[in-house]
């Protein structure tokens, strides 16, 4: 009896594991659709507000002077750092799809990544192209690249960490045997 009792306990688990995977990828979707449905000039004044503080910390350390901070550094900084939000935003999602596809049972990490990666991609180009329709903002080849590289870096990074994860919990596993067999010896 006690073991039906833990066998759907762990259905149960498993379930909201899913549940919570799948939430995770689709609320995250919906916070890059909706940073991407920021017009250009409040995307712009979120960029900026980065740049501020990249400057501010660049002079604190005296790796610039005011003076050196020109329009143009301003604008090469803020090109940088929207690049890198991109980038970013979706090496979260490639991490967050690779994690829910293990929460749905796909076990082999390689197909993880085979899934993940293609919808991280599509979900790059459909926001580009939601993009031409947003006052101010644009729809680019390159940033769709962007993303896709940095879906790639946080697939891989994902994928990376669960090797690490099950070679040691392998290992335990090893040295709990090894004891176990030793110590009825």
């Amino acid at each position: 009896m006690a073991e039906n009792n833990s066998s759907g306990k762990t259905a149960r688990t498993a379930w909201v594991l899913r549940i919570i995977a799948t939430a995770a990828v689709i609320t995250w979707m919906v916070i890059i659709f909706l940073m991407s449905a920021d017009d250009g000039d409040q995307s712009s004044k979120k960029s900026e507000a980065i740049v501020d503080v990249i400057v501010d910390a660049a002079v604190g350390v005296k790796l610039m002077t005011r003076e050196e901070v020109t329009p143009s550094v301003r604008d090469r900084i803020g090109f940088y750092v929207r690049k890198a939000a991109h980038a970013t935003e979706y090496a979260i999602l490639g991490a967050l799809c690779v994690l829910a596809l293990a929460a749905w049972g796909v076990r082999r990490l390689a197909l993880r990544s085979a899934f993940a990666w293609p919808v991280a991609a599509a979900y790059a180009a459909s926001d580009e192209y939601h993009q031409l329709s947003v006052s101010g903002r644009s729809g680019e080849i390159r940033d769709v690249l962007i993303d896709i590289a940095g879906a790639t870096v946080g697939i891989l990074l994902t994928v990376l960490v669960m090797c690490i994860v099950r070679r040691r919990r392998e290992n335990r596993q090893k040295v709990s045997e090894n004891v176990t067999k030793h110590g009825a010896e």
